[in-house]
């Protein structure tokens, strides 16, 4: 970051570093840190110095690697830190058995928040060895199998800047609309720019500013 500056009352604008002559040759250079995003040593790695704001930083984010991974069940826990490389710890594998019974009753279908969801009970008796199995399965109890169907209710689609999409299998319980501006027309939209393949016509003046002179000009 630049500084405007006064030495021996002659101002100077926009100085970005001091060079300094040094005893024996050489030039210290002094730069101004003021605009250094750096905050604390929580953002440079352990042991790592800098500068920001005129005042003497020092890293303490430790560094870290796969020893460091800790596995508890179907969870691996990354401890804070600075992974130099990629880290990996292996989950225990667990196994299902085919269930020695099962027994169905009947099918229900209930309704939420932008979902209908059609159920059905069954009972089963699995053999379970140790290990990390994956969610949903269970021992000599009942086990809820579902199926979701996504829903949307009626809604108005503005044009933003990015693309909107409705997710494909989603069930639309309502008209969508997608809406429309009498404005979009190419006298409204700057010559050389397109909005929807609308190209545009209008044409607006461009500023310039000398840097040295600071002369603006408009053409």
């Amino acid at each position: 970051m630049a500084q405007d500056v006064v030495i021996r009352s002659i101002e100077y604008d926009a100085v970005p570093q001091v060079e300094i002559p040094k005893q024996g040759g050489g030039t210290a250079v002094f730069v101004d840190t003021s605009d250094a995003t750096l905050e604390s040593g929580d953002q440079m790695l352990n042991g790592v110095t800098a500068y920001a704001g005129g005042t003497k930083v020092t890293g303490t984010i430790v560094s870290k690697g796969s020893s460091d991974l800790t596995v508890s069940g179907a969870t691996v826990t990354a401890p804070a830190g600075y992974y130099s490389a990629s880290a990996s710890k292996s989950v225990a594998a667990g196994s299902v058995t085919a269930p020695a019974s099962i027994s169905a009753t009947s099918a229900t279908v209930s309704t939420g928040t932008n979902t209908l969801t059609l159920s059905k009970t069954v009972s089963v008796t699995p053999t379970v060895s140790a290990g990390y199995v994956s969610a949903g399965t269970a021992g000599n109890s009942a086990v809820s199998l579902t199926a979701s169907v996504t829903t949307k209710a009626a809604a108005t689609i503005t044009p933003t800047t990015t693309n909107q999409t409705i997710a494909a299998a989603t069930y639309l319980t309502g008209a969508q609309t997608i809406k429309g501006d009498a404005n979009l027309v190419a006298s409204n939209i700057v010559q050389g720019k397109s909005i929807f393949n609308v190209a545009g016509t209008a044409v607006v003046p461009i500023i310039s500013q000398d840097s040295t002179t600071k002369v603006l000009s408009i053409s």
